[in-house]
């Protein structure tokens, strides 16, 4: 063989190998396992996708609290003191019982728990901190228990008392009067209950609407006081309290509530229209009454709008009817309200003014 046969099986054994090399994996079938006769080939099973299964929602827990007693009397207690209750209580269900927390109604009462969780069968203890309001009478909080019972996801506590004062005050409460300054104002009393002596050191009124002569030096068992009324302050402050602040060694603070009714009151004190329709008039009648059996004499009637109208008074010696019509406007764009105020003007007092709130009906 010369050089140059030898150099053509050379270029054409290459040119064979990078023509194999180029060719897709079936084509090695050719030179590997022979299929038997009649026997195909079966194609790969195809993967099936994996759905997960959408799990089923958890069983409601058996856990069952049971509480011995949820209500605890401390009977009578000292003004602004701290008193202690507790509160036994049974996990009585088949799970465990999990507490998430307990929530008092206001800051006075602080609950506490030793642990969270208890088995079937298992006792626990509630302890509740309970801060004793300063003034005289009775008072109340309650306690939220949040657990995994589902029968009763939020059992309920209650602490109660009477605040007794070391000095009794007497009357708790004056009914004023806008036309007599002295009437209601009747004397304040106060009478130590240990005959333990004391002083009257400071005294504040809502509004300024009640002032006292009196001693702060003065020290005795017993104190008398005679109030004396702002009428004008009084018209503007138709409801308030006298603080008193005294230096007996159990009890510090004292009040004495007052009120006094308006001189003419309106009923309704509001118009609300409901499922209103445009220009569909609506009827009411409003009540003008003298709560202290004066005469009224009317000037003018008339409102904001227009919306709301008179059209027909009633006069009796100490009381108007009002007969009204309401006709509700055209709406103007999306808006589903409409409103106007009547006003009433009294003769020498007040005006009265009464709001009428419209809400359109639905569709309109």
């Amino acid at each position: 063989m010369n050089g140059k046969t030898f150099n053509v099986l050379v270029i054409t054994l290459a040119l064979s190998l990078i023509f194999v090399a180029a060719q897709p994996a079936d084509a090695f079938k050719l030179f590997g396992k022979k299929e038997k006769p009649g026997q195909v080939e079966q194609p790969a099973p195809k993967q099936t996708e994996t759905i997960p299964q959408t799990q089923s929602e958890a069983p409601a827990s058996k856990a069952k609290i049971k509480i011995d007693n949820p209500v605890y009397d401390f009977g009578d207690i000292a003004p602004d003191t701290m008193n202690e209750a507790k509160f036994a209580f049974k996990n009585t269900g088949e799970d465990s019982l999990k507490i998430d927390r307990l929530q008092g109604t206001c800051k006075c009462t602080v609950p506490d728990l030793a642990k969270k969780e208890y088995a079937p069968g298992e006792s626990g203890e509630i302890t509740v901190q309970f801060h004793a309001p300063k003034y005289h009478g009775p008072t109340s909080q309650h306690i939220i228990v949040f657990s995994n019972d589902a029968q009763n996801p939020r059992a309920e506590l209650e602490v109660k008392a009477f605040i007794k004062l070391a000095v009794q005050v007497s009357p708790e409460n004056l009914n004023l009067s806008l036309l007599d300054p002295n009437e209601g104002a009747d004397q304040i009393t106060f009478v130590s209950q240990d005959n333990e002596k004391f002083a009257i050191t400071k005294i504040e009124s809502t509004g300024n609407v009640i002032s006292f002569d009196w001693d702060p030096n003065n020290v005795a068992e017993k104190h008398v006081l005679n109030p004396k009324i702002n009428s004008a302050y009084l018209r503007n402050n138709l409801a308030g309290a006298i603080s008193f602040t005294v230096n007996h060694p159990k009890c510090k603070d004292l009040r004495v509530q007052w009120s006094a009714m308006k001189e003419f009151e309106a009923s309704p004190s509001v118009i609300i229209i409901r499922n209103a329709e445009q220009g569909k008039i609506q009827t009411r009648s409003i009540y003008l009454t003298s709560n202290y059996n004066q005469p009224i004499e009317i000037e003018s009637v008339k409102s904001d709008k227009g919306i709301v109208k008179v059209t027909n008074q009633v006069k009796t010696e100490n009381r108007f009817q009002f007969d009204v019509d309401i006709v509700p406007p055209e709406k103007t764009g999306q808006l589903r309200v409409f409103s106007d105020t009547l006003h009433i003007k009294i003769k020498g007092k007040n005006d009265i003014s009464i709001p009428c709130r419209g809400f359109y009906k639905s569709g309109q």
